[in-house]
């Protein structure tokens, strides 16, 4: 009864599954007969009707089987059960699908040539975000690299500008990490069928995007992650965005298809220059001889949006309305209030401390957080501190900004290690550490 239901209720779902998985099917020839039938049960009538049918099914072991079908009992009885399969995983995972008429599909992947008649997906974000931009990359990303699709992507969120990527190791699980907790959030285009988590060492991600973000496919379920499926996975990566930043890309890196996707849909490339002596430098090199925006800040990506700067602005502005934040903690059955204000002169994070308690709990500790600590520096540790940046650098560049010798420099950088507000890096390199570093 329960699965008649779901069927009933996925009804014209079921029909545009059917006809996309039709061997040679695409959403090219899906669009012609769309065109000419108006109608998924028409298509799929006339189909039936005019041709042998070859299916390509995937069985629970994601071992490809094809099947040339006849009209016939077998025909529709595997089929049917392929499509059953289908919905009731669906339902098992909490998965919905959204069809290419339907008003929350994403508007900007409308406009590209045949986009996927139907997406699969977890979470929200997909039926809900209006600017994005997509940032891929290499999987065998340097530490550099993936730092910079952090940053970048924190920064873009913290905005209102959704991060979309492919889900890869690398950069984009670099660029998700970094959006995901910010407003704009993150979108992650899966080459495979939802209910694969590939690559597997990114299963905490996956549960944590399809809550706070989304995660999409346009494959239906059991699709393995095949190598001739990232091109499709990366023209939706590209379609979805308004803009596409390239991080670290090799000369044949997916990343570079990603480019003349967004390159052919119109959409704008950036690319974040890379050490010319690095094989993954190569190809996000020669984008930006090509002519792509070369990125060294947000800022260069945001000044070549001006439609979109407006909203952005909106959404600082809502921030920034948001000035006093209460906050209450317990200690030892006492209770302090705490009144965050924003300081728009320095950018930092004021606490006016507002206490209510005994002789007996005057001294209560309480975490310090990163300004705390800052604020607690010596003047040198401070000064070799404010050197620093995200970005790793070596002791000697920080020993000439500071005008410090080594030896002194070098005392200073361990005792900011071990006060947890920098990261030492191999080859004595130091930096600032993440915000959420300090969690």
């Amino acid at each position: 009864m329960i699965t008649r239901n779901l069927l009933k209720r996925y009804e014209k779902e079921i029909f545009i599954m059917k006809i996309m998985s039709i061997k040679g099917m695409t959403s090219r020839r899906f669009y012609l007969l769309y065109k000419e039938f108006k109608d998924p049960l028409k298509i799929w009538d006339f189909v039936k009707k005019e041709h042998q049918l070859s299916f390509k099914f995937h069985n629970s072991n994601n071992n490809s089987k094809n099947f040339s079908l006849s009209i016939d009992d077998s025909y529709n009885s595997k089929i049917d059960m392929w499509v059953k399969s289908q919905i009731l995983k669906l339902d098992e995972i909490g998965a919905k699908i959204i069809l290419f008429d339907d008003e929350n599909y994403p508007p900007l992947l409308k406009e590209i040539f045949y986009p996927p008649p139907i997406l699969f997906y977890k979470g929200e974000k997909i039926t809900n975000f209006s600017q994005s931009i997509s940032i891929v990359g290499s999987r065998r990303a340097t530490d550099y690299g993936k730092r910079v699709a952090y940053q970048l992507a924190s920064q873009l969120s913290s905005l209102g500008i959704t991060i979309v990527s492919g889900f890869a190791r690398g950069i984009d699980s670099s660029a998700h990490k970094g959006a995901k907790d910010e407003i704009g959030g993150t979108i992650a285009i899966f080459g495979n069928g939802l209910d694969i988590c590939y690559p597997s060492e990114n299963k905490d991600l996956y549960n944590e995007l399809a809550i706070k973000g989304s995660i999409v496919s346009e494959f239906p379920f059991r699709t393995p992650p095949e190598r001739l499926n990232f091109p499709r996975r990366n023209r939706l990566i590209s379609g979805i965005s308004h803009g596409v930043i390239i991080v670290e890309a090799g000369e044949r890196s997916g990343a570079l298809i990603t480019a003349n996707f967004a390159l052919e849909q119109g959409k704008e490339v950036f690319a974040v220059p890379g050490e010319i002596f690095n094989e993954n430098s190569v190809g996000v090199n020669r984008l930006i001889q090509d002519g792509a925006k070369l990125v060294i800040s947000v800022d260069d990506v945001l000044e070549e949006f001006g439609l979109i700067i407006k909203d952005i602005e909106n959404n600082r502005k809502r921030k920034k309305s948001k000035k006093v934040k209460n906050y209450e903690i317990k200690n030892e059955g006492k209770k302090y209030e705490y009144h965050r204000k924003c300081n728009r002169n320095r950018g930092k994070t004021n606490y006016n401390k507002e206490t209510q308690y005994n002789k007996e709990n005057k001294h209560v500790k309480k975490s310090l957080d990163i300004n705390d600590l800052i604020e607690n520096l010596t003047e040198e540790e401070k000064k070799v501190y404010l050197s620093l940046d995200d970005f790793s650098q070596y002791i000697d560049e920080i020993t000439k900004k500071c005008d410090l010798n080594i030896a002194k420099a070098s005392n200073i950088l361990t005792l900011l290690e071990i006060k947890g507000i920098i990261k030492c890096h191999p080859g004595n390199r130091y930096s600032k550490k993440l915000t959420n570093e300090h969690r």
